[in-house]
C-alpha cells in the first residue's frame, strides 16, 4: 500500500493545536482505507472564522483569474488550483455540527483529494452542442462556466460520496448529508429572486444538484430516501420544481460512470437539456 499523504497545515486565526492534531488524524485515518491511489502531499488550511475562509477564497481567484462562486459557502472544500490537492477547513462552521457530522465532512474532503486531486479536474471542455445549448437560453461564457461549476461541483460530490460508501463510511455520511438538509432563510429569498428571471433560475437550480447528487449513493445503499431528503432540504421550492430536480438528478445518476470529464459533460448537457 502506498504511504500517507504528506498533511502541509496551515492555520489562520486562532486555533489550538489539539484541534489541529484532531484534524490530521480524522484525515490520515480516511488516507488509510481509501485504497492505493493516493496523493504525494495535500495542502490544509484550517480557517478559525469564515469571514478568514472568504479572505482567502477571495484572494486566491483574484491572483489565479478564477470567476465562479459558491464555494465560499461550504463548510469544506477542495482544490487543485495550484496543480496540488487542497483542503479548507473553517472551525466555526465544522463546530456548528454533530461531532460523526464533522468527520463526515472531513472525510468527504479526503476522498476528493484521492479523486479529484490535480488541476484537470477543475478545467472542463465543454461540448459543442452544450455551447449551442448555452446560446440558445441566452447564457453567455459567464453563466456557462458558472453553470458547468455547479455540474462538475455534484458530479464530483457523487463520486466522493460513491467512495467513501464503498469504504464502509456509512453513519459518518449520513450523518453530514442530513445536516445540510435544512435550508436557510438565504435559499428561501434567494429562489424567490431567481424564480422570475430564466437564467437565474436555471442556475439556482442546478446549484441544488449538490446536495441531491451527495446524497444519491446514500439512497442507493437504503440509507435514505431521494425525495423524504429533497422535501427537507428544498421544502421551499414548489413541488413541481423538487419533482423536476429529482428527475433530472436521476437521470444523471444513469449516465455517471468512471471518467469524471465524461459524468460532468453529460451532467451538464442534461441540465442545458431539462431545466
Amino acid at each position: 500500500m502506498k504511504s500517507l499523504p504528506l498533511l502541509d497545515v496551515h492555520s489562520h486565526g486562532n486555533l489550538t493545536r489539539e484541534a489541529q492534531q484532531q484534524i490530521r488524524e480524522t484525515l490520515e485515518g480516511c488516507y488509510l482505507c481509501l485504497g492505493k491511489w493516493l496523493p504525494d502531499r495535500v495542502e490544509v488550511h484550517i480557517f478559525e472564522t469564515s469571514a478568514q475562509q472568504a479572505a482567502f477564497l477571495d484572494t486566491e481567484k483574484a491572483e489565479l483569474g478564477i470567476d465562479t462562486s459558491g464555494d465560499e459557502a461550504f463548510i469544506c472544500s477542495h482544490d487543485a488550483w495550484r496543480g496540488y490537492p487542497r483542503i479548507l477547513i473553517c472551525i466555526e462552521k465544522l463546530s456548528a455540527l454533530s461531532p460523526i457530522a464533522q468527520l463526515g465532512a472531513l472525510r468527504h474532503e479526503a476522498a476528493h483529494t484521492v479523486l479529484h486531486g490535480a488541476l484537470a479536474y477543475y478545467i472542463y471542455r465543454v461540448p459543442p452542442d452544450c455551447l449551442e445549448l448555452a446560446e440558445a437560453k441566452g447564457l453567455d461564457q459567464a453563466w456557462l462556466r458558472q453553470l458547468l461549476y455547479y455540474c462538475s461541483a455534484a458530479v464530483k460530490d457523487f463520486e466522493a460520496s460513491r467512495l467513501l460508501l464503498q469504504n464502509g463510511y456509512r453513519d459518518c455520511q449520513l450523518a453530514f448529508v442530513q445536516a445540510q438538509s435544512v435550508p436557510s432563510l438565504e435559499d428561501e429569498l434567494a429562489w424567490l429572486l431567481a424564480k422570475r428571471h430564466p437564467q437565474a433560475r436555471l442556475l439556482f437550480l442546478a446549484a441544488q444538484l449538490k446536495p441531491l447528487l451527495l446524497s444519491w449513493p446514500l439512497k442507493q445503499a437504503g440509507l435514505v430516501q431521494a425525495e423524504t431528503l429533497a422535501d427537507s432540504m428544498l421544502g421551499y421550492l414548489e413541488p413541481e420544481e423538487r419533482e423536476r430536480l429529482l428527475t433530472l438528478a436521476a437521470a444523471i445518476i444513469e449516465l455517471i460512470g468512471d471518467d469524471t470529464h465524461d459524468n460532468v459533460r453529460a451532467a451538464l448537457r442534461q441540465v442545458l437539456q431539462e431545466l
